[in-house]
């Protein structure tokens, strides 16, 4: 594993790690050394998402499909890591007797739900039903929506996707909402979300549907912390990974 694997504390603990000459130890003689840390997973999916996130826009002049799909994995990454941190802060800053409501994976709430139910079991309150109607929760809904419509697909009706050509024998795009013929009958939500602008297709994805999808889930994690109070992130809890030398 590279250093940069890990989170904040590492350098510390590698400076704490230096072997004392003083000592006789086996492993001190070799140099041996084991450490310890505390993995946040938030902070590896979110690196993970923000790494693919930057190659997505790089390799757009190159290849659009595949930075399409560079693009589809790091929306993936941004959500799962976003989930993590839910359940993780329900964990470590709820509640013991609500806490199990949101962290039981043989009973999994969606993430819809669960960001809802998280400052009610942290702080006193109702969660934030209040704010559902205000920016950035329809926004961050039509994201879980996307990402719903992907692992549940449905019928073969709700999949169609789009195609537009400027002329015969030119290279096919996908049907962006603003240049749908009028004839066609195609209401531009059945291309994409209203808010986002995210188009339903996956091959449609291009990185600067993901520079949204990012401040979307950004504004989302803020906006939580304010509910609670700052606890969410006090300190860089979210993306600590504290290290020690537990060999010798």
């Amino acid at each position: 594993m590279r250093s940069g694997d890990l989170g904040p504390d590492l350098a510390a603990a590698t400076a704490s790690s230096t072997p004392d000459p003083h000592r006789r130890s086996g492993a001190q003689s070799t140099g041996e050394v084991i450490i310890e840390t505390t993995v946040s997973p938030f902070h590896c999916l979110y690196q993970d998402a923000l790494f693919c996130h930057s190659q997505s826009q790089r390799k757009l002049a190159q290849s659009e499909s595949e930075a399409s799909r560079l693009v589809r994995a790091a929306f993936l990454l941004y959500l799962d890591a976003i989930e993590a941190l839910v359940h993780q802060a329900a964990v470590e800053l709820g509640r013991v007797e609500l806490a199990a409501t949101l962290v039981d994976p043989d009973r999994p709430l969606p993430l819809g739900q669960a960001w809802r139910l998280l400052p009610a079991i942290v702080v006193e309150g109702d969660g934030c039903t209040g704010d559902l109607d205000a920016p950035p929760w329809p926004q961050f809904a039509e994201l879980l929506a996307l990402r719903t419509a992907w692992t549940y697909p449905g019928p073969a009706s709700d999949r169609a996707a789009f195609y537009r050509a400027e002329r015969q024998g030119a290279p096919y795009e996908p049907l962006e909402p603003h240049r749908t013929p009028s004839g066609l009958g195609l209401g531009s939500e059945r291309l994409a979300f209203p808010r986002t602008g995210l188009p339903r297709d996956p091959y449609a994805l291009r990185p600067r549907h993901l520079d949204t999808a990012r401040g979307v889930v950004d504004s989302a994690i803020e906006t939580l912390d304010r509910r609670l109070g700052g606890a969410l992130t006090r300190g860089g809890r979210h993306r600590r990974e504290p290290v020690r030398v537990v060999y010798p």
